[in-house]
């Protein structure tokens, strides 16, 4: 039995991760922060769900994590990097208060690379802080901890138990937003975080690479979640697909960022 361990799993694209996973058989280890939460949602799925209390910014409790799945499983197969915060550290629904503002006083959308991010003329429905001139270093640095260095913290630990996998892998749920040919100095504290993400993706692919353990990133777009908002044109299930797909695919590549099953641009 495949065992996947993911990160920010008691909802959205995260639980949903781990509901078709579960479905197809695999042990699911869902890392939540809040416990009860992480066990409420699991009553939705089979006994071969583990919750396990998850703050992939503590190293304390990453660690806690890892040395039960030392002593009680001996291995991970997969690791998924989903937990992750919007522009306003503070919680995850930033994109959901712009999408609202956006049905409301969207005086214009700009389509580039093909990733339908909507960008408002009117600058002062913008939230505080916004672009990259006048964004508060504070507020990016909080961002880059759950975002950058808590998926770093999270490959660091788990290193040893993904080599005792016949075929380990690493999943980077990232965003288009950090697409080099994306950045526009809007959102940075999110964008650079989902930058540096990707560029942590190649360097592990790279320095794993002859261990056998591959390391890719997925967009998984615009998706119906607390972050997302109503308005997002994707389900959760659409938005876990590829995820999914990278996980459970036979044959993968490495070192690549994919969307919608396809690799797109760094």
């Amino acid at each position: 039995m495949k065992i996947a361990l993911i990160t920010g799993g008691n909802r959205g694209i995260g639980f949903e991760v781990c509901r078709m996973l579960d479905e197809v058989g695999w042990k699911v280890i869902l890392g939540t922060r809040s416990l009860p939460k992480g066990q409420k949602a699991a009553r939705k799925l089979s006994n071969n769900v583990i919750v396990r209390q998850l703050d992939v910014c503590d190293d304390t409790s990453v660690k806690n994590l890892y040395r039960f799945i030392r002593n009680e499983l001996g291995r991970i197969d997969v690791l998924i990097n989903n937990a992750g915060v919007g522009a306003n550290s503070q919680d995850n629904v930033f994109i959901a208060g712009i999408k609202q503002k956006i049905k409301k006083h969207l005086r214009g959308i700009y389509l580039q690379t093909k990733r339908l991010q909507p960008f408002l003329k009117d600058k002062r429905l913008f939230t505080e802080n916004i672009r990259a001139q006048d964004v508060s270093l504070e507020r990016v640095k909080s961002i880059m901890e759950t975002n950058f260095y808590g998926p770093w913290r999270m490959i660091q630990e788990g290193i040893p138990l993904l080599l005792k996998s016949s075929d380990p892998r690493i999943i980077n749920v990232s965003s288009e937003m950090g697409a080099l040919h994306s950045l526009t100095g809007l959102y940075p504290g999110y964008s650079l975080s989902k930058t540096s993400l990707n560029a942590l993706t190649i360097l592990f692919s790279n320095e794993l690479k002859l261990s056998g353990i591959k390391v890719n990133a997925v967009c998984p777009g615009w998706v119906r979640t607390d972050m997302g908002g109503l308005d997002a044109p994707k389900s959760v299930h659409e938005g876990a697909d590829t995820i999914v797909w990278l996980a459970t695919e036979p044959e993968m590549k490495s070192g690549k960022f994919y969307k919608d099953r396809r690799e797109i641009q760094w």
